[in-house]
């Protein structure tokens, strides 16, 4: 995946909080040890992040088109959330280096023997821990119990932490294990962070929009593949789209000796974009959804994805 593309989810996915109410400190970074891209966001309150959060145009539109599996613009696989709470929504630490353990304790006994070690860290300029306690879990189940979230001021001071004994324990099963402390299993992720102004966040909720809207993918193929691509929009995208009242308006494709490429052109009919979460919801237990998903997304080379309103 280039460079670009992976950057440009970066920024969608840290602009967050300039669109969504509620929702605050959203900042995204690349792993720096994998290309794992880690997002992360606070929610002042759990109706904030069970409400608009999720059914917002910026989710529908700009973060899904990374994310969801039937987008030409997904750039994203095995992906997991993870959340535990805190007292309040302030983050002290406004940028630096992030480090979050995701652990998997064995007992009780274990997660507060970490919880411990959180309570009186060695360098660090925070260290917050808590149950794994997200709402949403994915079809594989949950895979952690606890996190442990560490911020540095920059990375001298991790280095400092990580030359500790407890940050030299605290950095596998093993050394854990060495500590008297039992861990089914344990991923760390490190990624710089920035986080914008608080005067630039959360914004005012926007009043509900019911109007209708024109959902548009627009898929670039092989030329050999286009056909192949069409008859699996025929026979399994618009079968589903037309099951949850979202009728096809009209479909083009690039003209025969062209271009290099194939380019496909569909654009559905939806009532609103309240209606189009309720369809999100049925994606993956959809038999020709995840058909289309399987057979189609595989010859799939770039395009977009869209929501139009009328003017």
């Amino acid at each position: 995946m280039p460079d670009a593309k992976v950057q440009e989810m970066i920024a969608v996915l840290g602009a967050a909080d300039r669109f969504i109410p509620g929702l605050l400190d959203s900042s995204a970074g690349i792993d720096l040890d994998s290309r794992t891209v880690l997002w992360e966001n606070t929610f002042v309150d759990e109706a904030s992040y069970s409400g608009p959060y999720m059914v917002h145009p910026y989710h529908i539109g700009a973060i899904d088109n990374y994310v969801m599996p039937d987008s030409p613009e997904c750039i994203t696989d095995n992906t997991y959330a993870t959340r535990y709470t805190t007292p309040d929504a302030t983050q002290v630490v406004r940028g630096g280096i992030r480090r979050v353990l995701l652990l998997n304790a064995s007992t009780d006994a274990d997660a507060a023997a970490i919880e411990a070690l959180a309570a009186q860290p060695q360098e660090m300029a925070a260290s917050i821990f808590g149950a794994d306690d997200v709402g949403w879990v994915s079809a594989k189940g949950r895979a952690w119990t606890h996190i442990w979230e560490q911020a540095f001021t920059d990375m001298a001071q991790l280095k400092r932490h990580l030359g500790t004994q407890e940050g030299k324990a605290c950095s596998s099963v093993e050394g854990f294990d060495s500590l008297g402390i039992s861990l089914g299993s344990l991923k760390i992720f490190t990624c710089p962070f920035e986080l914008s102004p608080v005067e630039n966040q959360s914004p005012p909720a926007p009043p509900p929009d019911t109007s209708p809207v024109l959902y548009t993918i627009t898929a670039r193929t092989p030329v050999a593949d286009a056909d192949t691509y069409v008859e699996l929009l025929e026979r399994c995208y618009d079968a589903f789209m037309v099951e949850g009242g979202c009728p096809l308006l009209n479909r083009w494709r690039t003209v025969d000796q062209g271009y290099l490429e194939a380019e496909v052109h569909s654009t559905w009919q939806i009532d609103s974009l309240a209606a189009y979460c309720d369809l999100r919801a049925t994606t993956i237990a959809d038999p020709q959804w995840t058909a289309f998903v399987k057979d189609a997304m595989a010859l799939v080379q770039g395009g977009s994805r869209r929501f139009h309103r009328a003017v």
